[in-house]
């Protein structure tokens, strides 16, 4: 989706309603310490309320928002786009439970009061949003900034809870129109997070690109996500996939040795072998592993101008290494030819190493040269053939081939065998007639994606084995979608103290323990945050900052009480004392009210209703994970879609019976 783009001379900048002209931030830097606000707080409801003192306010209704200009450039066009923070109060909200909290791995969080959702919209969604009319924007009313959250395709839409766990929802790049490219998007939520102190970050992998998974091609390539790039590792699977099963799909899939499969895909389809050569050819450092192949053609396509090309290897040039070679260029065309007549005269059977040698020793005496040019011919195009060489992977011996590739290779009259005074073993020299360009990697990087990565059904014999097996691992990687960045500066913090000297005033870090009467009397603990309070501060003010921070922060701790500190520390009265003699971090003991137990207890009513949904899928899944599920109308047990047959694009059966029940029906012979 294309962000929302404004130029000085073609767009109207929406008029202000507050203060005066809005002000410019660079994309760049946004987010950074000073940019604009120093966010140097210990917490992260501080460092936003910093933010937000730069920002345009625009809405006080319900559901609060300001607005930052960001220049993406300034020369020779100014460009801008506008991002929105949007503070959502929990009775703005459908849900009391956040079910991406749930999907990642957080379903045990307390509930907060507020979400915080920053959005950078793109134009559709932009459009939609202030109501376009007449080539002009007109703000909507104030109740309709709620609107804006709930559009789908916004460049960019993450928000984070009032307690520093956060989600990244909407991520959309170049790709899909807009003028920011996926890392600058990224770029830019990421220092977001680290400037305000969030604490965790999950998000959803479904970034694709040309048709490709970004989780499975990233995978396979560099062992990690897309987002790895920026910390996010693995945090839950759907359907039954654990860290453990993730981490051996990769490594299963990574490892393929490329050799195994070109000698295999032979017989499956000639493409494969040719385009494996041709990238073999183009890279400086041999490509062993099926990980070698997409890391490099990753590399290569992100070195490509958008504009340009590089030279091919499907040219009909071979280049070998003269450096240190013996030979003249004559004798070592002549033993090129009478390898490649040799390949011909078994037509086109793959052979040993040993008996090419044998068979080209009858015209070619010194078996140094021999040697030298069959090290040589591996994999590469000579004319109209690609000689090709394979390790047989059950005899073990190198095994070669010849294909006439004619009809794949654009005509030419060029059909020299010549030595090159160059420093790569065996690449081929480039002529101009052919050039390779970002398309086309990304074209046959799609063709490997697709042959080989992508299940093959159907096919039989050994390659339909090892193909088969890469597609089920390569479906345990697609089904590994939520990933998670741990933000560790309160973790740092308290390695170091947990007291912080403030000047006249002391950070302290410390939580509040209390117990849920209506749900089996379970002591809650949210996690610590650190409160600023006097050094001279009685225990009874810093009870009291305690409950104004937790209350401010958590739904379930909006009317709560300090009454005790937990952990033998009632004798101190003082928080130079209490910094003296604490090392743990300080827990308080609370009490929440009845009134407000009554709305918990019913939130948790709620919450038993859901456990009690019984999920039982062949897959091993034992819980809700965000996937399309079926309940059977006998035994009331939940699978999923998939592992039960029914396709995506199937609608759900409106009567639906499980395996299990459908085994144990009793046929009623005298029904009608």
């Amino acid at each position: 989706m294309a962000n929302l783009i404004r130029t000085d001379h073609q767009q109207h900048i929406p008029k202000k309603r507050k203060r005066g002209e809005s002000r410019v931030f660079r994309l760049k830097t946004f987010g950074e310490s000073g940019h604009p606000a120093e966010m140097n707080e210990l917490s992260f409801r501080d460092n936003l309320a910093k933010l937000l003192e730069f920002g345009h306010f625009e809405s006080s209704g319900l559901m609060g928002s300001w607005s930052f200009q960001l220049e993406i450039q300034r020369n020779p066009n100014p460009l801008y786009v506008l991002l929105f923070v949007v503070e959502e109060p929990i009775e703005a909200s459908l849900n009391l439970r956040c079910n991406h909290c749930q999907y990642v791995g957080w379903g045990n969080q307390m509930i907060c009061n507020k979400k915080y959702h920053f959005v950078i919209p793109s134009k559709e969604t932009m459009a939609a949003f202030l109501k376009l009319e007449g080539g002009g924007y007109a703000f909507p009313e104030k109740e309709s900034f709620s609107h804006l959250v709930e559009l789908q395709g916004h460049v960019l839409h993450g928000f984070f809870h009032s307690n520093g766990f956060g989600h990244l929802l909407s991520l959309n790049g170049i790709e899909t129109g807009s003028d920011l490219t996926g890392h600058q998007v990224m770029d830019l939520w990421d220092r977001l997070c680290t400037g305000l102190k969030a604490r965790k970050i999950g998000l959803n992998d479904a970034s694709h690109k040309k048709g490709m998974e970004l989780r499975l091609l990233h995978g396979v390539a560099k062992g990690e996500p897309w987002f790895g790039r920026w910390g996010y590792r693995f945090g839950s699977g759907t359907y039954g996939v654990t860290q453990k099963i993730y981490e051996k799909a990769l490594e299963s899939v990574r490892n393929i040795p490329l050799c195994l499969l070109n000698h295999h895909l032979t017989s499956l389809n000639r493409e494969t072998p040719i385009l494996l050569s041709k990238y073999q050819s183009l890279s400086t450092e041999p490509l062993i592993i099926l990980s070698d192949l997409f890391r490099f053609m990753l590399h290569l396509h992100s070195r490509l101008p958008r504009d340009n090309y590089m030279s091919n290897s499907r040219n009909q040039i071979i280049s070998i290494d003269s450096t240190n070679c013996r030979w003249s260029q004559k004798r070592i065309q002549m033993a090129i030819k009478v390898v490649i007549e040799s390949l011909k005269r078994v037509e086109y059977r793959w052979i040993s190493r040993q008996e090419v040698r044998d068979a080209a020793r009858n015209y070619i005496g010194d078996t140094g040269l021999l040697d030298f040019v069959l090290k040589s011919l591996g994999n590469q195009v000579v004319g109209n053939y690609l000689v090709r060489r394979s390790l047989n992977p059950v005899k073990k011996v190198l095994e070669y081939s010849l294909e006439d590739i004619s009809n794949l290779l654009p005509s030419s009259n060029n059909e020299l065998i010549t030595l090159q005074n160059q420093n790569s073993m065996g690449k081929m020299a480039t002529n101009g007639h052919n050039k390779i360009t970002r398309g086309q990697v990304m074209k046959d990087m799609f063709y490997f994606y697709k042959h080989i990565l992508m299940d093959y059904k159907g096919v039989l014999g050994p390659i339909g084995g090892i193909l088969n097996q890469i597609g089920m691992a390569s479906r345990a990687i697609l089904d590994a979608k939520y990933f998670i960045k741990e933000y560790h500066y309160i973790r740092d913090t308290l390695a170091k103290t947990l007291h912080l000297d403030r000047g006249e005033e002391l950070g302290i870090f410390c939580t509040i323990a209390w117990k849920c009467h209506h749900h089996n009397n379970e002591i809650k603990v949210p996690p610590q945050e650190c409160i600023v309070v006097k050094k001279d501060a009685t225990l009874s003010e810093v009870y009291g900052e305690a409950e104004r921070v937790f209350r401010d922060i958590y739904w379930e701790l909006r009317d709560v009480v300090v009454e005790s500190v937990v952990g033998g520390q009632i004798e101190i009265t003082r928080v130079d004392e209490m910094a003296l003699n604490g090392n743990k971090g300080l827990v308080l003991e609370g009490n929440v009210g009845m009134m407000m137990n009554i709305e918990v207890m019913k939130c948790y009513e709620d919450d038993d209703k859901k456990k009690d949904k019984r999920i039982e899928c062949e897959c091993g899944t034992t819980e809700e994970d965000g996937e399309r599920m079926v309940c059977c109308d006998i035994c009331e047990v939940w699978q999923h879609t998939r592992c039960v047959g029914v396709q995506h694009n199937e609608e759900v059966p409106r009567i639906f019976l499980c395996q299990s029940c459908d085994q144990h029906l009793i046929p009623l012979s005298f029904l009608p």
